[in-house]
């Protein structure tokens, strides 16, 4: 492989790692219900001005820093989006021809006539659909306990059906991107690619070519072949959307290699001097980039305080009972949906029927938890008084149409 693509792929590779694992392992997960965040199962309330103040600081800053200093290189060597996209065009052309495009962005659909086969059309979709049911549990894990995702996946428990909707949510929408959108979110979804066309300047590292050997690549067009976005490396504009990916350079290298020239493409980090060495261009770099440093410094700061000066009067109840009781009110709410419905067309029998049955409920699922004896005693009386509306109501239907009771 190329020395700079194959540099690309452990990086991407890496980061998609990365991304699953910060979940699995426990070190954040989110929680809506309680509006909180959990670290290491430690619970960090939203309600932190620090916390949400300093995250927000840091999520504006970190971008803007990133487009200024290393310019779009997350978008080529770390973006899970660019690396499915790579994936999903390179098995695409492998299944339907060199040239084949699926893309809703092109102007029509192409398939080499000798590939325009059932089978081929068939394990492009599998392969797909594959790649989205798994990369379809990594949000999941941002919500939901390990355990609870292979719960969902096994359906051992039938009654808890929102969490596998939401996966298969998740998952028809990372298969539409993958057959269909690729980059197309890059280009017209994607919130950092906009901003990085807003703040991009070409002190940032970026892809440079050696006008001066201009004569070298003359009738070339090698690097524009290859080139992942479909520009012209030789001549980026400021609004281009190149990714820094450094394809273009490992084609321009691999055709001088054969008359022992190195190529006219490579990256750099500034064109104000040649002479300029790094460590003069990282400090031009940071004074020029010095209010978003400090606000995100700041932001940092204020984050590690929110977490520091959480209150220590919080309920200490661990991750799993939470989500074991949100999980019992899913399903209790299920099972008694029906009586639930008929409490709110203000029938009494109803409601207390409703009462008594996620009483009942909550004794199914968990018979061992302290407040059973509570439960039962609930259901009980529950039931006593849905009993007693029905015989009122029955009382008062015979006396309205008891010809001798007097009108």
């Amino acid at each position: 492989m190329s020395p700079y693509r194959w540099k690309r792929r452990i990086v991407q590779l890496a980061s998609l790692a990365l991304i699953g694992l910060i979940p699995a392992s426990g070190l954040l997960r989110i929680d809506l219900a309680s509006a909180s965040f959990f670290i290491f199962n430690h619970q960090i309330l939203w309600s932190s001005f620090a916390l949400v103040c300093g995250l927000t600081l840091v999520f504006v800053t970190a971008p803007i820093l990133t487009y200024m200093t290393i310019g779009s290189l997350w978008c080529g060597w770390a973006c899970p989006q660019t690396m499915l996209s790579e994936w999903a065009d390179n098995l695409t052309y492998k299944l339907l021809g060199k040239r084949a495009s699926v893309e809703v962005v092109g102007d029509e659909l192409i398939v080499a006539a000798a590939k325009n086969k059932l089978l081929n059309w068939t394990m492009l979709g599998a392969s797909f659909l594959a790649m989205s049911l798994l990369l379809a549990l990594i949000p999941m894990l941002f919500f939901y306990t390990p355990a609870d995702v292979w719960g969902m996946l096994t359906y051992s428990n039938p009654e808890q059906l929102s969490p596998l909707i939401i996966y298969l949510i998740i998952a028809f929408l990372i298969f539409i991107d993958i057959a269909f959108l690729r980059y197309f979110v890059c280009d017209y979804v994607c919130f950092y690619r906009m901003g990085q066309r807003v703040f991009k300047t070409q002190d940032a590292l970026h892809v440079s070519y050696d006008a001066s050997r201009s004569s070298d690549c003359t009738k070339c067009n090698y690097c524009a072949t290859v080139c992942i976005t479909k520009i012209q490396p030789t001549r980026i504009n400021p609004y281009d959307s190149c990714i820094n990916c450094g394809e273009c350079m490992d084609a321009c290298d691999r055709l001088h290699d054969k008359s022992g020239t190195r190529g006219l493409l490579s990256f750099e980090l500034s064109t104000k001097s040649a002479n300029t060495t790094r460590r003069q261009i990282m400090g031009r770099a940071m004074l020029k980039n010095w209010l978003a440093i400090t606000l995100f410094l700041a932001g940092v700061a204020m984050m590690a305080w929110g977490i520091v000066t959480q209150p220590e009067d919080l309920p200490k109840v661990p991750f799993a009972v939470q989500q074991k009781a949100r999980d019992m009110a899913r399903a209790c709410n299920v099972q008694c949906a029906q009586l639930q419905s008929s409490c709110k067309n203000h029938s009494m029998e109803g409601c207390y029927r409703a009462a008594a049955c996620r009483c009942e409920c909550s004794l199914r699922q968990d018979p061992a938890n302290a407040a059973g004896n509570e439960w039962r005693q609930c259901a009980a009386k529950n039931l006593e008084r849905a009993q007693a509306e029905s015989a009122k109501a029955s009382n008062q239907g015979n006396a309205k149409f008891d010809p001798k009771v007097k009108q």
